[in-house]
């Protein structure tokens, strides 16, 4: 059991509202400039919140029982609808061509966050529920 658990889902409450947040933007040609460095100023805080979560989890990885990376995925649904949702807003908004390597980050940390999503699931909930994976780790202790 992690006894962090409290801290991560703090987490990823952040990611979740600083991500919702840029989301409800009003992405617009009008003060063309003002909304770039506005938007581009609250992506980056998504961008380190986002950074920040992954390495808290990945550094507390091996910690979580199945049941927390249930509970954990479970954060996580939400918050990839909303990143696919702004990923896909940024790129179709007139404002993309001055914002394109500030979401060439976001992307990167969009995706350090799916495929974080994907070892929790296959390592921390698939695998220990698969008994041929368990007898191989049970036979490899043996030999040990």
């Amino acid at each position: 059991m992690c006894t962090c658990i409290a801290e991560i889902k703090t987490s990823y409450t952040k990611v979740r509202k600083q991500t919702a947040g840029v989301v409800l933007q009003y992405f617009d040609a009008d003060e063309y400039l003002d909304q770039i460095n506005v938007v581009k100023r609250e992506l980056v805080i998504v961008i380190n919140e986002t950074n920040s979560l992954v390495e808290l989890v990945r550094s507390h990885f091996t910690e979580f029982d199945t049941q927390e990376s249930e509970e954990l995925l479970a954060y996580s649904a939400p918050i990839l609808i909303l990143m696919d949702h702004l990923n896909e807003k940024l790129t179709g908004s007139p404002l993309y061509p001055g914002l394109k390597s500030t979401v060439e980050e976001y992307c990167n940390s969009m995706s350090a966050f799916q495929e974080l999503c994907n070892d929790i699931q296959v390592w921390n909930i698939d695998l220990p529920r698969d008994k041929e994976f368990q007898e191989s780790c049970e036979q490899l202790n043996h030999i040990a």
